[in-house]
């Protein structure tokens, strides 16, 4: 039996995806939605492009250890019971985020991190309790992508350059304040970016690349992504949940998809934790 479930291409199976998302939000008058978030999945689809070609060829990598059967279940196991917490699906889990919350209002500077509560609630649910599941579990650090990577300054490089760029602009015509630029990036950091990096590629993707084939591994862990935000995506429709879920496939799976093309080519949370920082901080700046 062929350890690997094959699927096929990520592209072709959320395109088919985005198409039926992308009419029915069109019938339901969210013409604009769309074009913006294909406008921004077509910015960073090209960084995205020009990054497998700037590192390819990528030069044949050591067979990473495999986890026993059962201890991977039990990793991935672990992990999806993490994503699940962190939409507090988990009865009790808001007292928690509640006592986390309250100590980042009372540590930490909204003027600089945004949102202290999930400055702080956000790192310890996305990272510090599932990193250290899974380390009792068997995994290595390196494993779920906390190592430089291959080539990940290139990538960087590529996805801070026209960002980077524009804020200076901005900036030298008094059009941003640098606190604004500097309080996006630090909250973006902080409440999300390389945070949620880690429990959707660095933690799940690693994991289920050990079972799936590669096009599976990036289709799953992009929809589970884009799933995520369902509650976030059915505040903002007013509660239409179909529109809710469409936009999960619009926005945020797609992108989930150019994220984890960038921790597969690298095996590192670097260059998506990056990408995803700045393309949140980016987008910010256009409200």
């Amino acid at each position: 039996m062929n350890k690997h479930i094959r699927v096929s291409s990520p592209l072709s199976i959320l395109g088919g995806l985005w198409l039926v998302s992308a009419l029915y939000l069109l019938a339901q008058g969210h013409a604009l939605r769309i074009a913006l978030a294909t406008a921004a999945f077509l910015f960073w689809g090209v960084h995205t492009w020009l990054s497998v070609r700037l590192i390819a060829p990528q030069p044949t990598a050591a067979t990473p250890a495999q986890s026993s059967t059962p201890q991977l279940w039990w990793q991935i196991a672990i992990i999806l019971l993490f994503i699940a917490i962190a939409n507090q699906a988990l009865p009790g889990w808001g007292v928690v985020l509640d006592y986390l919350r309250a100590l980042g209002e009372a540590t930490l500077p909204a003027a600089w991190v945004g949102g202290p509560g999930n400055a702080v609630a956000n790192p310890v649910q996305y990272f510090v309790l599932p990193l250290l599941a899974l380390l009792w579990l068997g995994a290595k650090p390196a494993e779920v992508g906390l190592q430089w990577g291959y080539r990940s300054w290139r990538l960087c490089g590529l996805f801070l350059l026209i960002p980077t760029v524009t804020w200076l602009v901005l900036i030298g015509v008094s059009a941003l304040p640098v606190q604004t630029v500097a309080r996006r990036l630090v909250g973006n950091t902080l409440q999300n970016g390389f945070f949620e990096e880690f429990l959707f590629r660095g933690a799940l993707q690693s994991r289920l690349q050990q079972r799936l084939s590669n096009h599976g591994t990036l289709v799953l862990q992009a929809l589970l992504f884009g799933f995520w935000h369902l509650d976030a995506n059915g505040r903002m429709f007013a509660g239409d949940w179909l529109a809710a879920l469409a936009w999960c496939i619009i926005s945020q799976a797609m992108i989930g998809l150019l994220f984890g093309l960038l921790f597969q080519r690298t095996q590192s949370l670097l260059a998506p934790s990056v990408a995803h920082v700045v393309s949140n901080a980016f987008g910010q700046t256009f409200g």
